[in-house]
């Protein structure tokens, strides 16, 4: 397809507010100064805007875009190219692409980025009936893409469940949601995408559409590539193509189980996580649990499960089996550790800001009705993230760690400033391990566990001002927290989760701490990553880099490498 022909109309046009995590395209790491939030820039391109105080800060308060000097706004997938064009010849790799702007860490704003890409203008969903296919913008929010493929064709994407994220980095990363085990990957499904690529010599960019039926073989490695390792490493990706979504379940239960931490010494916290890691491997493909495994300062641990309904099941059949999943699942837990309804807010991403049903028994939800149950994406907070894969639940010194850092509160801190502080189990496997780790550059295809470590914190300092006192001992000791409790937790393999099967990172939840360009040990955080997709194999993520960007214009403090 030529850059500017043949694009289909949409059924519906969302003008979202926020949208993606989008493909980023940047500097090496670098610490954000805090610079004049006042001293807006006002340099224009033909296709550039005056910079607004909103446009230098991530959803993520940590990130600043202090020297910001121009914002592209491209309005349709045509326009992108041109925009791309005049922002790289002016900035080089400078130029940061964000629509959601929910990276983890400050790959697209901080004190070296110049110019930005905005892409939440890009953010249509629709059918195109000569192509016969689903067509989502890498700028269209979750929420959108659910709203819009359920009400209008009964079709879902199993997606994530923060409803301001977006398509364009979500997906690229791999995307995984409440419905991978039922579905697998968001990028199992997609047949086809729209990416503007930079050719250094002609120092012009280019829209093209590249699948696995592309005549080209370079394009079919980079169709290849951009489903798992897309997120600012080849290109800018502009929309994702589906030919055959799967189909939406008509219902969704959802049940709630929780524990009082002061009802939990060491032996029943151990008896408990034992007990979860060997429920996981017997849920069906259709449930998805998440461990809550809180901080002490939250007063809780809880499990959340979402059950859905198969294609085509009885909606009485499926009530009555998942009323027989919730009730063997209480008796196991209950049997190690007593358990409560759950109280309050559920901190950690996804249901941040609302407490889901709090019954322990089933509600049983028509599908929309769950999915706005738990999707929600919370307060603009500072955060800091680290993830983890695992084929088997954890050993006797991992759950010895657990135990250890989430009792603990750092000095300098109030006990109560560690409430939104956790590690979340998820289940994880089903149909995302029915498909071969080189299939896609995703390659975490026999997990049975994704663990994400979270914490936040929050202070009323102004906009890229956070590192003065009392803020940044703060922040240092919420970040030396969740430092020491995942180097305890993977102690025995170096601090790190090993880069192999076993173990892994995702990289839709970057950690720079794993490595990064400018330490000059980012392959440390891309080993696990990629795996064995990184480099190891024929078909591997350096060589297509190098293909495809061999003057690394798309560079960011992890991006892949040329060499």
């Amino acid at each position: 397809m030529t850059p500017g022909s043949g694009f289909p109309t949409s059924r519906r046009r969302f003008l979202a507010g926020a949208a993606a995590t989008a493909s980023t395209v940047g500097v090496a790491a670098c610490t954000d100064p805090a610079g004049d939030p006042a001293a807006l820039g006002s340099a224009d391109a033909a296709t550039g805007r005056t910079v607004l105080l909103s446009d230098r800060q991530g959803f993520n308060r940590r990130w600043f875009a202090s020297n910001l000097e121009r914002v592209h706004v491209p309005e349709s997938i045509d326009e992108l190219a041109t925009h791309v064009t005049d922002a790289i010849r002016d900035y080089g790799r400078d130029v940061k692409v964000v629509a959601g702007r929910h990276c983890y860490e400050n790959f697209a704003y901080n004190g070296e980025t110049k110019a930005i890409i905005d892409l939440a203008a890009m953010n249509t969903v629709g059918f195109d009936p000569e192509r016969g296919a689903w067509f989502v913008d890498a700028g269209c929010a979750l929420w959108d893409a659910y709203r819009e493929m359920l009400t209008e064709d009964g079709l879902v994407l199993p997606a994530g469940s923060c409803s301001s994220v977006g398509a364009g980095g979500h997906i690229s990363g791999g995307g995984y949601g409440l419905l991978s085990r039922l579905h697998g990957l968001v990028i199992d499904h997609v047949t086809g995408i729209d990416v503007v690529t930079w050719d250094d010599r002609q120092r012009t960019a280019t829209l093209r559409y590249v699948s696995d039926d592309s005549s080209d073989a370079d394009e079919r490695d980079l169709f290849w590539a951009l489903r798992g390792a897309g997120g600012g490493n080849f290109g800018v990706i502009a929309r994702y193509w589906f030919a055959d979504p799967p189909p939406a379940p008509e219902q969704a239960s959802i049940w709630t189980l929780a524990w009082d931490w002061e009802t939990l010494d060491t032996a029943t916290f151990t008896a408990l996580v034992r007990e979860h890691d060997a429920l996981v491997p017997e849920l069906p493909d259709n449930a998805f649990s998440l461990f809550k495994l809180n901080h002490v300062a939250a007063k809780q641990v809880a499990i959340i499960v979402q059950v859905a309904s198969p294609p085509g099941a009885d909606p009485v059949v499926h009530e009555r089996t998942v009323d027989t999943i919730v009730s063997r699942t209480q008796r196991r837990l209950a049997a190690v550790a007593t358990p409560t309804s759950l109280r309050g807010n559920v901190p950690g991403h996804p249901t941040f800001t609302r407490v889901p049903p709090t019954s322990e028994s089933a509600q049983h939800l028509t599908f929309l009705e769950a999915v706005q149950t738990l999707n929600g994406t919370g307060a603009n907070q500072f955060g800091k993230y680290k993830s983890a894969y695992a084929r088997t639940g954890f050993s006797d010194a991992q759950i010895a760690a657990l135990d250890e850092w989430l009792r603990r509160t750092p000095p300098g801190l109030q006990p109560d400033a560690m409430a939104q502080s956790l590690v979340q189990v998820d289940s994880f496997g089903g149909a995302v391990n029915r498909v071969a780790p080189d299939a896609t550059a995703y390659p975490h295809r026999s997990s049975t566990f994704a663990l994400q470590y979270q914490t936040y914190w929050n202070n009323d300092s102004l906009p890229g001002r956070d590192d003065g006192f009392p803020y940044r001992q703060q922040s240092d000791a919420h970040l030396g927290w969740i430092s020491g409790f995942y180097g305890a937790v993977y102690a025995d393999t170096g601090g790190l989760p090993p880069a192999n099967q076993d173990g892994g990172c995702y990289s839709n939840y970057p950690d720079s701490d794993l490595g990064t360009h400018a330490t000059g040990d980012v392959d440390r955080a891309l080993e696990r990553y990629f795996l064995d997709n990184f480099r190891a194999n024929e078909r591997n993520l350096v060589a297509i880099k190098r293909r495809w960007d061999p003057t690394d214009v798309f560079h960011h403090a992890q991006s892949i490498p040329v060499e």
